[in-house]
């Protein structure tokens, strides 16, 4: 087997030799080769350990974290709940039939249904700004869920709409919390509950990070967090885009 061949196996010390494997696999690479050579647009970038290359070229960190999804107990639910009905001039506990100013008592939270005016007004209620009511809108990954069904003829749930307001002030203030212990961090992805940064590494060791977000996690709402290097494919990545790079240049040139 190559792992045999390249980690020595059975092989007689005499016997043994060089082997060169090349491959487009970072994993592979990584797990069978004490020294890795990336090449790119036809000349090799860098060479030297996983470790070493990951070391000289990463950009740093890699953090995820995924915040707790909203739920109709929590205590911050409960408020943006209040403070939406009384943004939106309804009662948590009553519905205003259509066509009318007839309020009607519900059971249900969720049978208090709201329109796009009145998601707007309630959002603002929520933080006192219009960070979220400016979310609900066509172009919004995060707001186009309430948006479109705020814009419908039955309009939407005010129980959803608190549910955006908590995941989104969650997300704020996790965002915050980034940009205030890390500055020089970026974020990367954004899913739904979760969030993908960089963070710089100047500095910085893996453990305090570690450290901080366990001291922060509640809270922050934080469900689940994971923090770990550069990846070797993100290394080749990079070394792949400079010479792409390059290459446009003397073309232009």
């Amino acid at each position: 087997m190559v792992s045999d061949m390249v980690n020595g196996g059975n092989i007689p010390q005499e016997e043994r030799t060089s082997v060169i494997l090349t491959t487009h696999s970072m994993e592979e690479a990584e797990a069978l080769c004490p020294r890795i050579a990336i090449m790119a647009g036809g000349k090799i970038r860098c060479i030297g350990s996983a470790q070493h290359l990951k070391d000289k070229f990463g950009q740093g960190y890699q953090v995820e974290m995924k915040i707790k999804d909203a739920e109709t107990r929590d205590v911050d639910y409960k408020t943006y709940l209040e403070r939406i009905a009384g943004g939106a001039g309804v009662s948590a506990g009553t519905q205003v039939e259509a066509d009318t100013d007839v309020e009607v008592a519900v059971d249900d939270t969720n049978a208090v249904m709201l329109t796009l005016d009145q998601v707007q007004q309630g959002l603002r209620a929520v933080t006192g700004d219009g960070y979220l009511a400016d979310m609900i809108n066509l172009d919004n990954p995060n707001g186009y869920g309430v948006y479109k069904a705020a814009s419908s003829p039955v309009g939407v749930e005010i129980g959803e709409v608190a549910s955006f307001a908590t995941v989104e002030v969650r997300m704020r203030q996790l965002h915050n919390f980034v940009a205030t212990n890390y500055p020089d961090s970026t974020m990367r992805e954004r899913q739904d509950t979760k969030a993908r940064y960089e963070v710089s590494s100047r500095g910085v060791k893996i453990s305090s990070i570690f450290q901080s977000i366990e001291e922060n996690k509640d809270s922050l709402a934080v469900a689940e967090y994971g923090v770990s290097q550069t990846s070797l494919e993100q290394v080749f990545n990079m070394h792949a885009a400079e010479a792409e790079r390059l290459k446009r240049g003397t073309n232009d040139g």
